[in-house]
């Protein structure tokens, strides 16, 4: 029984490759978890980046549904000057309907038309008296 003598010390020679294979395996493993779990903190990450994108676009086109776009400055600018054409046509029609300043300048007598007999009207006098302007030179014009 030879085998029986030597089996202790082929259960330590066993017994301790076992332990240097259970080392090199929990290394591996370890070494393993270490590379997996960098692989899963960058896939995480890269998953809360995209994530993120996402979300951002996606409240961004909800903000634009909710609320559209402001108008353009454009728009603003022709506003601004259909309002200032407004008031100037408005000053223009208040101007254009005022009284005109009228200079105090005397009044000219215009003569009458003789008649035909060669008196006047009333009975012989002066053609100046009592004469009323006509309405062309009370607004300063002349009939001339």
């Amino acid at each position: 029984m030879r085998t029986s003598r030597n089996a202790p010390d082929h259960l330590a020679t066993i017994g301790e490759s076992l332990g240097e294979l259970a080392s090199d395996a929990a290394a591996d493993v370890r070494h393993g978890v270490e590379l997996g779990s960098g692989l899963v903190a960058g896939v995480a990450a890269r998953l809360g980046d995209v994530a993120a994108e996402t979300l951002t676009d996606v409240r961004r086109d909800l903000a634009a549904r909710i609320e559209p776009e402001r108008p353009s400055r454009r728009g603003w600018w022709l506003l601004a000057g259909g309002i200032a054409a407004a008031v100037a046509v408005a000053l223009w029609a208040i101007l254009s309907r005022r009284p005109q300043q009228v200079e105090d300048e005397p009044v000219r007598a215009v003569p009458h038309a003789v008649p035909s007999d060669g008196g006047s009207a009333s009975g012989g006098g002066d053609a100046s008296d009592g004469a009323v302007p006509s309405a062309a030179t009370r607004n300063g014009h002349s009939s001339d």
